[in-house]
């Protein structure tokens, strides 16, 4: 379980006037603020998610084949992501309607971006798998228990190449050019310091040929769109030719 990077107070109901610091620590989802929406976050669960393994074994064999890594990469199944909050001094009327409206805004969300304050460079991406409250009227608290079902990686908030000085992880970052004027033969590098391959898109004015290892296109500004190009993981190695500029568009999925 990870708590790591929270602030934590005491949420007995003594604090009367609690609601009037500030909540940094939280989730976006949809329309849904957690921190606006007057909870406290307790604890978030986000372990590793599991592999989609593939393993085989023969009679009188030591060990087993595992032909789970392709192409260099390993695949995994939805991760769950969970999350405790709780609010805290509520009358019961106020944490009937809280009870209500995490439901309306959580339950029917389609599958869209979780915003965790705790890795602000990144979010999610799924849907919500339950939301489960306990009510304690006693001590006037209201816990409410949320779990995601999101894909296996957390995506970069920011196309690579912005370089938006405030967001820059120095121990994690790579600062590189993904914006070309193209007049004549050059050749670039593309860096993917992420935990896969990454799905590159391209935007083009004039003309532009790209050269790379499995990857050779003509592009131009009637087809750019819906073109994909692969990067692997590490210096991705491209030349181009022709007149024009290209721009590469791509995100870095990390394992975090």
């Amino acid at each position: 379980m990870e708590l790591m990077g929270y602030e934590f107070m005491d949420t007995q109901p003594a604090y009367s006037k609690i609601d009037e610091q500030l909540r940094t620590e939280g989730i976006v989802f949809g329309d849904f603020d957690s921190r606006t929406e007057g909870w406290w976050l307790l604890e978030r669960d986000a372990p590793s998610p599991n592999e989609k393994a593939i393993v085989e074994t023969l009679p009188y064999m030591q060990g087993s084949y595992d032909f789970s890594v392709f192409d260099d990469e390993r695949y995994f199944e939805n991760r769950t992501l969970t999350y405790k909050f709780k609010v805290v001094a509520s009358p019961y009327a106020d944490r009937k309607m809280l009870e209500h409206e995490i439901k309306r805004k959580l339950i029917p969300s389609k599958i869209q971006r979780l915003i965790d304050t705790h890795d602000a460079n990144y979010f999610w991406k799924g849907k919500v798998q339950s939301v489960t409250l306990a009510d304690d009227n006693k001590y006037q608290t209201l816990v409410a228990t949320i779990t995601f079902n999101c894909y296996p990686f957390a995506f970069a908030k920011n196309y690579e190449g912005s370089d938006i000085w405030d967001d820059v992880e120095f121990e994690h970052w790579v600062f590189q050019e993904v914006k070309f004027d193209v007049f004549e033969t050059q050749k670039i590098v593309l860096t993917n310091i992420g935990s896969r391959s990454a799905i590159c898109n391209v935007e083009v004015t004039g003309n532009v040929w790209i050269k790379g290892d499995n990857t050779e296109l003509q592009v131009n500004q009637s087809n750019y769109q819906g073109v994909e190009i692969v990067l692997a993981r590490g210096k991705n190695y491209f030349e181009l030719a022709g007149k024009g500029t290209i721009y590469f568009k791509f995100r870095r999925e990390e394992m975090i």
